[in-house]
C-alpha cells in the first residue's frame, strides 16, 4: 500500500536523506520517495503505520513534522495529490499557434 506525507522542516538534500534513513528503519516501510519541493514522502509500506509511529520515527531523525497524509492505504495513486509544475515548453508567442508553421518566417507572407 501507499500513502503521501506532507512534510514541514527540510531545508536541504541531507534533510532528504535523514528523513529517507529514518523511515527506511521501520520493518514495514519497503520505499520512501522523499522530496524536498514539495516537502513530501510517498511510502510504499507492507501494512498501514499510524502516524504518531512515523512521527516518533522522524523526532528522532531531526525537527520534522507531518502536516497531513493522503491516500486510503489502497495503493491507488490518484489519492496523492497532483503536484503543479511549471512547464519548460509553455509557448512564448501564442499568437503564432494559429498561423500555419512557416507562414510567419517567410518575408512577404502575411
Amino acid at each position: 500500500m501507499k500513502k503521501y506525507y506532507e512534510l514541514k522542516g527540510m531545508t536541504c538534500g541531507g534533510c532528504v536523506s535523514s528523513v529517507k534513513q529514518a523511515l527506511m528503519e521501520l520493518p514495514d516501510v519497503s520505499e520512501a520517495e522523499v522530496k524536498l519541493e514539495p516537502q513530501g514522502v510517498l511510502l510504499s509500506m507492507n501494512k498501514s503505520i499510524d502516524t504518531s509511529v512515523l512521527q516518533a520515527q522522524l523526532d528522532k531523525a531531526g525537527n520534522y513534522t507531518i502536516l497531513n497524509s493522503h491516500g486510503d492505504g489502497d495503493g491507488i495513486d490518484d489519492d496523492i495529490p497532483i503536484i503543479e509544475r511549471n512547464s519548460s515548453f509553455s509557448n512564448p508567442h501564442p499568437e503564432r499557434s494559429s498561423r500555419p508553421f512557416g507562414t510567419d518566417h517567410e518575408p512577404g507572407v502575411k
